[in-house]
């Protein structure tokens, strides 16, 4: 963290970021004065404004405007002065009966955490489907389709389908399939596909086939294992007033041309208790230095990882889509574990 500010500087830059982020607008002393009922002048606030500009903590956009935040006065903020909020009883209500209302289902999970957060916050929200960094076997089955074509269906401990279509080297009546899945599955639950292919299985070569497959299924999930995720809100992103000259953001609207802004966001490690926050030009992409993203991740059964992200200018509401994000992963946290344990 940067060096600690005196007690007054701190409450003044507290208040400068508060009033920033409410307003957009360059902040001056004789405002706070007014505003928060300071018991100086506006003298006095004009020169400890000037101090925290020296030290970097705020600037000056033009000579006749008040003073706007730096990416380093945003940074001291949220390690030192923000105060998270709590998400309104009311607000988590609502938000669980969304998903209450919505399909089990991992995609539409993170699709309405999304287009949730996009909605509450007015940035862009970036949700990826929980996967497994090693996705297993939860069971398969083998469905005749015809005499010499059988439909091998693979269900992932994550709850994925994959399904794929076997030649059989002789006929098989649907009892004999359902026997071989049976003895399959007693063999190969819970593993991954190495541990598929290492597994010995009794000389018969339509098992050693058919568990073959099943590996390859898996190894194909493991091929796309990054996500690039459900992304909402990008117009409200765009509404931001700091968004509305071209200049600013032509590197981040080529990402959303080239669909890649959901690639720009750096993988968090922690749980939902961890909240990343990079602010500006901490952020290794020069065309994503124009905003702040905050990202968590959450866990569930199984090995199961997603992340939830915010995109949003540097003058964002780091306490509010703090808790937000915190809020959400909690939830999906809280869901994948009563439902995919």
């Amino acid at each position: 963290m940067p060096n600690k500010l005196t007690d007054r500087r701190q409450r003044l830059l507290r208040f400068i970021i508060d009033e920033y982020v409410s307003t957009a607008q360059p902040v001056g002393s004789n405002a706070l004065v007014e505003k928060y009922g300071l018991p100086v002048s506006a003298a006095t606030i004009r020169n400890e404004m000037a101090a925290l500009e020296d030290e970097g903590y705020i600037a000056q956009p033009h000579t006749s405007a008040g003073r706007v935040p730096t990416d380093l006065g945003y940074r001291y903020y949220v390690e030192a002065l923000m105060r998270e909020e709590r998400v309104p009883d009311d607000l988590r209500q609502m938000i669980r009966h969304q998903f209450h209302q919505a399909a089990r289902e991992l995609e539409e999970w993170a699709r309405l955490s999304a287009a949730i957060l996009a909605g509450r916050l007015q940035n862009a929200a970036i949700v990826t489907t929980p996967r497994s960094p090693e996705p297993r076997l939860r069971w398969l089955e083998l469905v005749s389709v015809h005499d010499y074509l059988a439909l091998l269906v693979v269900v992932l401990e994550e709850a994925r389908v994959l399904q794929q279509t076997l030649a059989l080297d002789r006929p098989f009546s649907q009892e004999e399939l359902t026997g071989i899945a049976r003895k399959l599955n007693d063999l190969l639950a819970g593993k991954s596909a190495a541990q598929i292919r290492e597994q010995r299985l009794l000389a018969v070569a339509v098992e050693n086939s058919i568990a073959g497959a099943t590996a390859g299924l898996i190894e194909s999930t493991e091929e796309g294992i990054r996500d690039p995720g459900f992304l909402d809100g990008l117009r409200d992103l765009l509404r931001q007033p700091e968004f509305t000259q071209g200049e600013r953001i032509l590197g981040l609207m080529e990402l959303l041309e080239e669909r890649n802004l959901p690639r720009a966001i750096p993988p968090s490690a922690g749980t939902a208790t961890d909240v990343n926050i990079i602010i500006g030009k901490e952020h290794p992409i020069d065309a994503m230095q124009v905003c702040s993203v905050i990202t968590t991740r959450y866990s569930g059964p199984s090995g199961l990882r997603g992340t939830l992200s915010v995109v949003g200018p540097t003058r964002m509401d780091y306490p509010r889509t703090v808790s937000m994000v915190r809020y959400m992963s909690a939830l999906m946290e809280e869901l994948l574990g009563v439902y995919f344990a």
